[in-house]
């Protein structure tokens, strides 16, 4: 009888083990719940972005655009060199390639990299600017490099600095055609 009693023990084992693989279905579908959640999630937000950019279609995007446009008033249409003729506007202007010089630092040796724009008085660049420019450039490069780091690093040098660049094109050209200097960058090393 005692073997009889363990027989069924036995059969039981395989029961359990059954409702073990019977449970597996529900733990990995419950796995599966977080996941498609994010995904919904993900996607609404998305549509919400591009309904709010206006970038489906028959968004209202679009009409908010143009209405912020609209009230934004048409440049005034310029010469090749940028002279708006507006008297009193900016003037013409004539952008410069970028100059990488050495400093004059003694203790360190320091690179500047300085591109600027220089506008005109007038409606229109001098027709002279272009045949100097090799001489302009190498009066500039020859001031650049007589500076120092102390000399350029605060704002009172940079506008030092632009004065002597504005002296120097003006002596150049023959005469006060030169309005100010613009720096685009301006990057000490």
């Amino acid at each position: 009888m005692a073997e009889e009693a363990e027989k069924p023990e036995r059969s039981e084992k395989p029961k359990d083990a059954e409702s073990t693989t019977e449970a597996k279905p529900e733990a990995t579908g419950r796995s599966r719940l977080p996941i498609l959640l994010s995904a919904v999630v993900l996607v609404g937000g998305a549509a919400a972005g591009a309904w709010y950019l206006g970038m489906l279609p028959g968004t209202a995007g679009r009409a908010r655009h143009a209405e912020a446009t609209a009230a934004v008033p048409e440049p005034q249409k310029a010469d090749e060199h940028g002279a708006s003729g507006e008297p009193g506007g900016p003037g013409p202007l004539l952008a410069l390639e970028s100059f990488i010089a050495n400093l004059a630092d003694e203790s360190d040796t320091r690179y500047l990299k300085a591109t600027f724009q220089v506008e005109f008085l007038g409606t229109a660049v001098p027709p002279g600017v272009d045949a100097r420019l090799p001489q302009i450039r190498d009066l500039l490069l020859t001031l650049l490099t007589s500076k120092t780091f102390a000399d350029i690093r605060t704002p009172e040098g940079k506008q030092q600095l632009r004065e002597e660049i504005i002296a120097r094109i003006n002596g150049v050209l023959d005469g006060d055609i030169v309005k100010t200097v613009y720096f685009t960058e301006f990057i000490v090393q």
